[in-house]
């Protein structure tokens, strides 16, 4: 680990949870105005892919589908629903439902 990333890791852990919420939104905002268009579109998949299991991890099968309720109005505004491939997306995965069967 870098000293910079130790010392990062160090301040945020000082930080109340909505005062680490504006650092890392700020600081996201930041980081992808730096980026090019592909550069960011692979920076949140890549986040989403690799840092949404352990984000919720802690929570329950029920906790996790009242927080997908709360978000699906938010994300619908955000994201061209028309142009969803929302069956092509499942059947490219092989099996979508395997890691939410494991965890039934």
């Amino acid at each position: 680990m870098s000293w910079k990333r130790g010392m990062a890791q160090a301040f945020l852990r000082t930080l109340s949870p909505r005062d680490f919420e504006d650092v890392a939104c700020s600081a996201t905002v930041q980081m992808v105005d730096r980026m090019g268009q592909e550069e960011e579109l692979d920076f949140f998949r890549r986040f989403v892919e690799e840092h949404l299991a352990p984000l919720l991890a802690g929570l329950e099968r029920a906790d996790r589908a009242a927080l997908m309720n709360a978000l699906l109005l938010t994300l619908a505004r955000e994201f061209p629903l028309a142009d969803l491939d929302i069956l092509g997306a499942f059947s490219a995965t092989g099996d979508p439902w395997a890691k939410v069967d494991e965890e039934a």
